[in-house]
């Protein structure tokens, strides 16, 4: 069948009838039918939210393309997976050849999906050629984005290599690592994210991390931090850190690590984009260390307002929030009169920063 020889509505509802897979591959023919099926099919490709790439610790790349507003589960009937990227086996003979992005890739069919391939030595810039062709097809109105491991994953591979992640254009990037307890290879780990781009998330559990990492490395330009740690000073994230979200789970702390952070962040010093902080310690922290600081208070009288942000990422596939902080205490910024809460309940202490001055805050409980 030869679609250009169909009236033009003719062709627009045989497009309208085709699985998105299916499109993909016809969009690959020609710049002329890439042109007719973003045209046809715009309104279409608008129920798209993202894409998300997840390369687990095989190597193999799963795509999935989301059609809901948030990632909820890649079982959610709005969140379907369309293709696989996967080393060539030179025994299999059952692909086919495409142009995309300049590049002769080869492909397979599935029931749901296709199997893309490629060569060891070609595997980014097969995964390059796929991503262009999406920033072509779909442009940057949808989100892109890459997954990298899991912690069961890479602690069976006990970090042996460092997971996958290639360079790409528009594309936010999550890593779930973990180091063991006898990992000693930090020259591994500075060069993993030295090579990688900033990350949008890192989850890690950095047990096994003996050394220090370096103070300028990107792990503290993530925006979200999840870590799980043996002392509160390696990784030194209370130091460091320099994104939004952290949660730190850590079985040693020093309680001057503590009263450094909060003098930092209020002299304006350090943490200018921190908005959440979650430390759980191995033990309950004397909370007279708080009187040094000089704390703040709301009227015991006044019911204070509820701080929760949405959570930068959440690594179980769930929409959430950060823990609701509900408490009197706060601390003020010399530098631009913003405030923070302060809790502290058993083990944990939250600090949640609020995008108000120190009289809008207040008057949030008038």
């Amino acid at each position: 069948m030869i679609l250009s020889k169909y009236p033009i509505l003719v062709q627009q509802e045989i497009l309208n009838s085709l699985y998105y897979i299916d499109l993909l591959f016809l969009s690959f023919v020609s710049k002329k039918m890439k042109k007719l099926i973003k045209s046809t099919q715009m309104n279409r490709f608008k129920s798209i939210n993202s894409i998300w790439y997840y390369c687990d610790s095989t190597d193999r790349t799963w795509v999935f393309m989301n059609k809901s507003s948030v990632c909820s589960s890649y079982r959610d009937s709005g969140f379907s997976r369309f293709m696989r990227i996967v080393e060539h086996n030179e025994t299999e003979y059952d692909y086919f050849q495409s142009n995309v992005s300049g590049k002769i890739i080869d492909f397979r069919l599935e029931y749901e999906y296709c199997v893309t391939f490629y060569h060891q030595s070609e595997k980014e810039s097969v995964i390059k050629s796929i991503h262009n062709h999406f920033l072509d097809f779909f442009g940057d109105s949808i989100d892109y984005h890459w997954r990298a491991g899991d912690v069961t994953d890479y602690s069976r591979k006990r970090m042996d290599q460092n997971p996958f992640i290639p360079l790409l254009r528009n594309v936010s990037f999550y890593v779930n690592t973990s180091l063991e307890w006898d990992f000693a290879n930090m020259e591994q780990v500075e060069a993993f994210f030295s090579a990688s781009p900033i990350f949008k998330s890192i989850r890690m559990n950095a047990i096994g991390m003996t050394e220090p990492l370096n103070p300028e490395s990107k792990f503290y330009q993530a925006e979200s931090i999840q870590i799980h740690q043996d002392k509160i000073s390696i990784p030194a994230v209370l130091q460091h850190f320099q994104g939004r979200q952290a949660i730190i789970n850590c079985k040693e702390y020093k309680t001057s690590d503590l009263i450094e952070f909060l003098i930092r962040w209020k002299s304006g010093e350090a943490f200018q984009k921190l908005e959440y902080l979650k430390i759980e310690m191995g033990r309950t922290p004397r909370v007279r260390f708080l009187n040094g600081i000089r704390l703040k208070y709301i009227d015991e009288t006044k019911q204070p307002t509820t701080h929760t942000l949405p959570e930068v990422y959440n690594w179980y596939g769930r929409i959430k929030r950060t823990d609701p902080i509900i408490s009197h205490k706060y601390v003020v910024r010399a530098t631009d009169n913003r405030v923070a809460s302060i809790k502290v309940r058993g083990e944990t202490l939250w600090f949640g920063v609020w995008d108000k001055t120190e009289e809008e805050f207040l008057r949030m409980m008038d």
